[in-house]
């Protein structure tokens, strides 16, 4: 396990060589661990990116990679064990967390967003930029540019996304078939419009307000469904597998590897990361 430990934290993200003038630290440490709980709290004010994954029993390893800075964790708690892990000075920082099988796992990131690695889960990963993002920097905000028909490809949103549908209603259920080349898979219940936004040009066939069907293929993409609020059910799916739901305008999340936040009390996210094109779901 130390060997793999090492393997991937030379692996993840940031270049294996240090850039002219730039200086990549890694710290590594085991800590021994009997709970079936565990909270990691990331109090990095650097952009970076968080990697959990499955290991030995008994114990938790820990990798962190900084540039230009000083990284370092410590474990505590009462109540739920609480592995803290903080940067100083960091342009960029890394961390790469194993633990046992059967436990579960809570990420809180610096954004404030919190994340859950169900006990089945293999493996989870999750990153953020340095500084949260204001409500009006958010990438539901709406276009400046016209919405034209759909299947054009139509000027990047805020965020640099691709605005493939906008419609002023929403379908009931929304199906993907595929996750293979969904890279991530966010919903917002926000504003009042039902929108459709990819990292890069997508194609979708309006469907009815009862169903409506995406399907996502080539080069892996960030999927964003921007759902009205105040709608009193909706649903998405992934061929027969539940997603997630909203039901009188309470959003849930029914799989595993997801992000919840809350930029504002009108708005609520839910960020899905497929594993292999699958996700954890009850």
């Amino acid at each position: 396990m130390r060997t793999a430990l090492a393997v991937l934290a030379a692996a993840i993200v940031l270049p294996a060589q240090p850039l002219a003038g730039q200086e990549l630290d890694v710290t590594r440490r085991t800590y021994t661990f009997l709970d079936s709980r565990l909270d990691v709290d990331v109090l990095a004010d650097a952009p970076g990116v968080i990697q959990v994954i499955r290991g030995e029993r008994g114990r938790i390893e820990v990798a962190a990679r900084s540039r230009d800075g000083f990284a370092g964790f410590g474990l505590g708690g009462t109540h739920t064990r609480q592995l803290r892990l903080t940067a100083v000075g960091s342009e960029a920082v890394q961390y790469l967390v194993v633990v046992p099988e059967n436990v579960s796992v809570r990420v809180r990131l610096p954004t404030g967003a919190s994340a859950s690695l169900a006990p089945r889960q293999a493996l989870g990963t999750w990153s953020w930029a340095g500084d949260p993002p204001a409500a009006s920097d958010a990438v539901g905000s709406p276009p400046a540019s016209p919405v034209g028909p759909d299947n054009v490809p139509l000027p990047t949103t805020l965020g640099g996304l691709f605005l493939a549908h906008r419609s002023t209603w929403a379908p009931t259920m929304i199906n993907i078939p595929e996750l293979a080349a969904v890279r991530s898979l966010s919903l917002r219940f926000e504003g009042a419009d039902f929108r459709i936004a990819a990292s890069r040009p997508l194609g979708v066939s309006p469907g009815d307000r009862n169903h409506m069907e995406i399907r996502v293929d080539g080069e892996p993409l960030d999927l964003v469904l921007f759902i009205p609020r105040g709608r009193a059910a909706f649903q998405l799916r992934s061929g027969d597998t539940r997603i997630a739901e909203s039901v009188g305008d309470r959003p849930r999340a029914i799989c595993g590897n997801v992000v919840i936040q809350s930029p504002t009390p009108s708005q609520a996210w839910l960020t899905f990361y497929p594993q292999h094109g699958r996700l954890d779901c009850r």
